[in-house]
């Protein structure tokens, strides 16, 4: 799946990308409130400045993903801790 795939299916209400290959995406400044992505793959992603408010990221691969100034307020992060990872490029915690 591509970006403007994921983007199109979000728009139509669909909120359940879990197991997903979402690798390597550009989902830079996108609104992605409410989704679960639990066990997909976002490796390489661009989340920046993304809002993942509420996001279900349980079990999700975000190994060398961009999250510099997204929020992540309310998100559950993946296996239930906060990873170095993300603590080291995403603003906005809010946990």
């Amino acid at each position: 799946m591509d970006a403007n795939e994921l983007l199109r299916r979000y728009a139509d209400g669909q909120r359940n990308f879990r197991s997903h290959d979402l690798r390597g995406l550009d989902l830079a400044k996108t609104d992605l409130t409410n989704i679960d992505l639990a066990g997909a793959l976002l490796n390489d992603a661009d989340l920046s400045g993304t809002n993942l408010f509420n996001a279900n990221l349980n079990w999700t691969m975000l190994k060398g993903a961009n999250l510099s100034g997204a929020n992540l307020t309310g998100a559950k992060m993946p296996d239930g801790r906060m990873h170095n990872e993300i603590l080291e490029t995403a603003n906005n915690l809010g946990v």
